[in-house]
């Protein structure tokens, strides 16, 4: 069995906006609902303030493409739905472990931002991990490797434990 954990870095201020509207749009949230939100976040702007010894400057309102706001209720149910996809990447791959007494088989695991991918097999792993990055490249989500490690286990043993390490090409 294989185990990775996934950070993303900076989550909440990097998922564009347009993917979260394609989010709701890919999972069937109802039409009414998505353009409510489409709308709402056409008026998200945010400011910059800079204090000196001797003054503050603050800058224009600015626009926002990307990010949801962390002190707002709905931005992490938007944030959770926009990773819906990726769990259905994972899934279309058919990997993961399977628990043997009840023969659930589980890839993946999210907690919000957190992500544990789980496999039978160092080449199932990679394989997930290869998928989660390029799906999370396309979204423009990068994961934070200072925080990234993997575990292998063989017959109960532990094979080896590492950071995760993304094989650019």
């Amino acid at each position: 069995m294989c185990i990775a954990w996934i950070d993303y870095q900076k989550p909440f201020d990097r998922v564009p906006h347009s993917w979260v509207i394609k989010s709701l749009e890919l999972i069937g949230i109802n039409n009414k609902v998505t353009s409510f939100t489409k709308r709402v976040m056409s008026y998200w702007r945010t400011c910059m303030h800079l204090r000196t010894e001797n003054k503050l400057i603050e800058t224009e309102d600015m626009n926002t493409k990307c990010g949801t706001f962390q002190a707002d209720s709905l931005s992490p149910l938007l944030f959770c739905i926009c990773l819906i996809p990726i769990t259905e990447q994972v899934k279309r791959l058919k990997t993961g472990y399977e628990e043997h007494t009840t023969k659930t088989k589980i890839s993946h695991l999210f907690y919000v931002d957190d992500l544990n991918a789980i496999a039978k097999s160092e080449e199932e792993h990679q394989k997930q991990i290869q998928t989660i990055k390029t799906f999370s490249d396309d979204i423009h989500m990068q994961f934070g490797l200072g925080k990234c490690a993997k575990i292998a286990f063989k017959r109960g043993k532990l094979v080896h434990s590492q950071n995760l390490v993304i094989d650019i090409n």
